[in-house]
Formats: C-alpha cells, structure tokens, sequence
C-alpha cells in the first residue's frame, strides 16, 4: 500500500452481536484501517457507531475500539471513539462536530466496505465541505448489485433531505438531521 499522510483514519461500523463481537464486516473494516495505521504515519483512528442493540449495552464504536486494541495492537490512547452516530450520515456530521474540528485535522481517510465507497465519499465532502481532503478506501466484500442499487437509493433519499442545506454548513446540516432524518428524528430511533 502506497504511504498517504492522512493523520486521522475514520473507520465506519457495520454490525456486532450482543457481547461487542464485530461481523465479518465490521472486522474486516478493521483489519484494513489496522493495516493502513501501522504502514502510515495516522496519528489517531477514530471509530463510530451507537449502542444500537436492545440486548447489549455496547457502542459498536467501543466494540471497534476493543478490536482495534486487541486485535492491531494500538495504543488505546490514540483510538477515539463518537457513539453518537447512527449512520452513515450521522458517522461524518459528529466525527466532524465532536473531533476532527475539536483537533484541527483536515486531511482523513475513511474506511468502509467496497460497496459503500461511492457513497460514504458524497456524503462525507457534502457534510465536511471543500477545506477538508478526504479519501475512502473499502474492504473487500462479496455483496452483490443489490448492494449498489440499494446504495443508489439511499444517495438520493440523502440528497432530498439536505436539499438546499450548503455543503459543510455545520449548524444547517446538523439542524436538518433533527428535524429530517428519520434516525434522528424521532421517527425510527429516539429524537436528539
């Protein structure tokens, strides 16, 4: 892999079961951002995702931190962790607003499966906005078309509701994942 100077690697969360073990997924999301850490000059990982099980009381952001921990041998001190997120949406917005602004980073890498490049990349220069250099790389995985049409569709549901929302426009788009976002909005999962 080629050397990159992105000092921060986001690194988005699939699924996990009830003890905080990471899928297949999940791991191997993990296995690459571990990998690019230890061949790179990345001064910390960030890891997202909520407590979204009703039979755990784990963050899928924890549970990715343990892995990365016990799994990549990394200092515990240099993964940070945002369990406020409940998407792919909610991954860019609070890493944005709770880190990456907090440590004045602008340049990050984030990592999610092959299927899901396309769109984490739109939504993530959408919600950070042009100051900020990003890249996505994606961990193989043996999902099919219906992956990418179902990928297609959630772009457009996305665009719809930030319609007219600047890009990188922290208070607007913050203020419409509340009122619009049915993850956020109290519609699917309690209001923030």
């Amino acid at each position: 892999m080629e050397k990159m100077s992105y000092p921060v690697i986001i690194v988005l969360g699939n699924l996990m079961d009830s003890m905080g073990e990471l899928n297949d997924e999940s791991s191997s999301r993990m296995d690459l951002a571990i990998d690019v850490f230890h061949k790179n000059s990345s001064q910390f990982i960030i890891t997202c995702g909520w407590d979204y099980r009703s039979d755990s009381n784990i963050a899928i952001a924890d549970a990715m931190k343990s892995y990365a921990i016990n799994n990549g041998h990394i200092s515990p001190e240099v993964i940070l962790t945002d369990v406020n997120s409940r998407d792919t949406v909610g991954d860019a917005i609070f890493s944005k607003k709770n880190i990456v602004t907090k440590k004045n980073l602008s340049n990050l890498l984030i990592i999610t499966s092959d299927y899901h490049t396309l769109r984490t990349h739109k939504i993530f220069s959408y919600i950070y906005g042009k100051q900020y250099s990003i890249k996505v790389l994606g961990s193989k995985t043996p999902k099919g078309d219906d992956f990418l049409k179902s990928e297609s569709e959630s772009l457009k549901i996305f665009y719809k509701t930030f319609a007219g929302v600047k890009s990188g426009d922290d208070m607007l788009i913050y203020n419409r994942l509340r009122e619009k976002h049915p993850f956020y909005n109290g519609h699917v999962y309690p209001k923030i």
